[in-house]
């Protein structure tokens, strides 16, 4: 009876068994969208269709396996500061830093030894092309440290990456990305075979595919343009490259200046022939600023020296009160393209020294760098700009510059010394 009482309890009272529910379905994400897909990658594909007679169905499998970074992006980055660190975040840093990491002894000792592997080479490369073996060694230095250095990622990933996720970018480098497929085609290789730089820059020389295709040769004559791993080839690219961007041969290309502060005149007495536009040339000359804002300071200081108020008319040995400068005079010299625009003398009659060999009238830019002992004042001619167009960036073109030099002295410090003539 208690038996029977018990179990009649347990069936009565006890949490009925529920039938088991069924699990939910797994959640299922939809596959992200190919890249043939964007708007801006369907015109690029028509572009090469068209243009160039690509298989649209080949080419559209080949992008769709590409992998593109990102595009990140720091809510504490200004749009100036995100361009500038995006255009080359070296040339952000004081000239002193960036020079202690180009132009440094191990990197010169290298490129000695650069040098005395490919002389022949080099020298060839000077008589056909004009360019000095240091300013060759100097790039191959500063971009790859002499092909030790040329870049993981493959190039049609990085060219893609900048063409399709950086819209401000796209016209360049969709430029880009259309010569190295054209050039992969031509070549026969495989397109995802090429590595180079996270901006598609490729080689020992670091040449955009644009730059390959065009001004690559073939140096050593075994019917290839290998700049990845033949150094001839990199040598005479790099010489055919500033060869055909106007190098000067035997042309200087920089001196340092020794800037001596002159004051500017605080008046001028009018003389014959003198007028107000000639008067504020010679101002602006020492002084910078716009010509018709000097002339009207002029003016302004000077209510009583014009013939009936006529700006084109002095009163002749009236003392005119000229505006003071508010900066340095040379200030209105130092440029931000490095194209040269004033001549040699124009820099020297604002205070500046340099030697004395350099020819007054060739047009030259005045540059002004933080150094490890403060300001460095530089006059740089035509050749310095041919360097820059290899990287339009100040801080870049000095350290080619100033690497080579230095290699250049170790080089010729290295070679056997001729016995003097007793």
């Amino acid at each position: 009876m208690k038996i029977t009482t018990l179990l009649l309890s347990t069936l009565l009272f006890s949490t009925p068994l529920r039938a088991e529910e069924p699990s939910p379905p797994p959640e299922t994400t939809a596959p992200p969208p190919l890249l043939s897909e964007r708007e801006n990658v369907q015109r690029f594909i028509e572009r090469m269709v068209s243009r160039h007679q690509f298989e649209r169905e080949a080419l559209t499998t080949l992008l769709n396996q590409l992998s593109l970074r990102e595009k990140k992006v720091s809510p504490k980055t200004s749009d100036k500061q995100r361009k500038k660190k995006m255009d080359n975040p070296a040339e952000s840093r004081p000239w002193a830093e960036y020079r202690g990491k180009h132009v440094k002894p191990g990197i010169i000792r290298k490129g000695v030894t650069f040098w005395q592997q490919h002389r022949e080479t080099l020298a060839r490369a000077e008589r056909e092309y004009g360019v000095p073996a240091h300013i060759i060694v100097g790039v191959l230095g500063v971009e790859t440290r002499y092909g030790g250095y040329m870049g993981k990622n493959p190039v049609i990933n990085a060219l893609a990456t900048f063409a399709f996720n950086y819209p401000k970018r796209e016209r360049f480098f969709s430029a880009e990305l259309e010569e190295f497929l054209l050039f992969s085609r031509e070549e026969k290789q495989d397109p995802y075979s090429y590595l180079g730089s996270y901006a598609g820059a490729m080689g020992m020389p670091q040449f955009m595919p644009s730059n390959y295709r065009k001004l690559a040769v073939d140096y050593n004559g075994d019917g290839k343009k290998d700049i990845w791993h033949t150094p001839d080839d990199a040598i005479g690219s790099i010489a055919n490259y500033l060869n055909h961007h106007g190098w000067e041969s035997g042309a200087p290309i920089a001196t340092q200046a020794r800037y001596q502060p002159v004051a500017a005149a605080s008046e001028q007495t009018v003389a014959t022939g003198d007028s107000l536009w000639s008067i504020a040339k010679r101002v602006q000359s020492h002084s910078g600023g716009s010509m018709g804002g000097v002339m009207s300071q002029i003016q302004q200081l000077n209510p009583n020296a014009f013939i009936a108020n006529n700006p084109n008319q002095l009163k002749l040995g009236e003392k005119l009160r000229l505006p003071t400068p508010a900066k340095p005079g040379y200030h209105h010299l130092i440029l931000k393209k490095l194209r040269p625009k004033y001549q040699v003398g124009q820099i020297l009659e604002n205070g500046f020294e340099i030697d004395p060999d350099y020819p007054t009238k060739a047009k030259a830019l005045l540059l002004e760098l933080k150094g490890e002992q403060g300001l460095e004042h530089w006059v740089a001619l035509h050749n310095f700009y041919v360097i820059s167009r290899y990287n339009p960036r100040t801080l870049y073109t000095m350290a080619v510059f100033q690497l080579g030099e230095e290699i250049r002295k170790s080089y010729t410090d290295s070679l056997p010394q001729s016995p003097s003539v007793g």
